[in-house]
């Protein structure tokens, strides 16, 4: 991957409410979204160095498990 197409992805990191954190890394697209009933979820888009993959995580935003997010501006 291209220096110049690695400074567009961010860094983003999930708040468990179990005190642990899910740091991802080279995140090129985060989506805000509702579900058919209403609730949000958040679905990030990022490549894992781990397996060589571009991969998708989904988030419900109204479990109890995570209580928030922040990244990189």
């Amino acid at each position: 991957m291209s220096r110049k197409k690695d400074r567009k992805r961010k860094n983003f990191t999930i708040f468990l409410a179990n005190g642990k954190t899910l740091h991802f890394t080279n995140i090129s697209k985060k989506e805000d979204l509702i579900d058919e009933k209403g609730y949000p979820y958040l679905v990030l888009h990022y490549f894992d160095k781990r397996i060589n993959k571009q991969r998708t995580a989904y988030f419900e935003m109204i479990n109890g498990n995570v209580i928030g997010y922040a990244e990189d501006k």
